[in-house]
């Protein structure tokens, strides 16, 4: 004959559960090997990732193909590889970023950082001359730990081109 469990264990294992979720924030783990997790890299020993996802537009509001999207550098600031995308022919883009610093000493509740996401139409750049079409935003995001799939930040750029 099975083993099954009583009621009251079965409700006191859903109780566990539900107080061991709310203690990790609700966050879902990845399933081994899911690619949408972040990794554990050779940057350091990084601790996490995040992801900032949107749109370049113009100020018609059209989408903006070919435009080159990345995180804008701050000195003295938390630490994050530097890495840059091109927006399709929508003008989407999605830009996931490693975390090479750790978590702060006594935070109290998410790990959020902000960071300059920047656009830069390289069209009008040149050997030796940055893109003159440009602009970047502040966004606010959130690292998810090392195994764990990250919530993407929403932005929506617009570059002053007619």
């Amino acid at each position: 004959m099975p083993l099954r469990a009583r009621p009251t264990h079965r409700r006191a294992a859903l109780a566990l559960l539900a107080s061991a979720c709310i203690a990790a924030a609700c966050r879902e783990p990845a399933a081994a090997g899911d690619p949408r997790a972040c990794q554990q890299t050779a940057e350091f020993g990084n601790t996490g990732c995040f992801e900032v996802a949107g749109q370049v537009v113009g100020t018609a509001g059209q989408a903006l193909a070919g435009v080159v999207v990345g995180p804008r550098y701050q000195p003295g600031r938390d630490g994050f590889n530097t890495a840059y995308v091109t927006t399709d022919t929508a003008g989407h883009f999605r830009l996931r970023l490693i975390r090479v610093g750790g978590r702060p000493v006594g935070l109290a509740g998410p790990d959020t950082l902000s960071v300059f996401v920047e656009a830069a139409d390289p069209r009008n750049a040149d050997v030796g001359i940055p893109a003159r079409v440009r602009d970047s935003i502040l966004a606010v995001v959130t690292v998810a730990p090392v195994g764990a799939v990250p919530v993407p930040a929403v932005v929506r750029i617009t570059l002053p081109v007619p």
